[in-house]
């Protein structure tokens, strides 16, 4: 999902501290990457997002937030998606989306 924002972004840290503040406590947030890029938001071991600036662009993609996470849905999307899936639902595709869009509405409203 990309955002196009008219105000001038923060930076990463400073969304990151902005998004804490702004969205449930349920979330965790950690600030990431060479230079400090990105901004991972988790939910679980399985749901999370990351979010990015790019100019006057904001792009969230949902990502697993660790590395079980990771691990899980490279195998989930393999051989053993016969058994991964049943215990997990077929649902999280959906979480990933809900969180996007959650993170996606709470920056469009606080920059445009």
């Amino acid at each position: 999902m990309i955002i196009q924002t008219s105000k001038k972004l923060p930076s990463i840290k400073e969304l990151g501290e902005i998004l804490k503040k702004g969205l449930s406590d349920q979330y965790s947030y950690n600030v990431f990457g060479l230079g400090s890029q990105s901004v991972l938001v988790s939910k679980s071991h399985l749901i999370g997002a990351q979010v990015m600036i790019h100019g006057q662009e904001v792009s969230i993609v949902s990502s697993p937030p660790s590395v079980f996470g990771g691990v899980l849905q490279t195998l989930g999307m393999t051989e053993l998606a016969i058994f991964i899936l049943p215990l997990f639902g077929f649902s999280a595709r959906s979480k990933y989306a809900m969180l996007e869009k959650e993170i996606g509405s709470f920056i469009h409203y606080k920059y445009n």
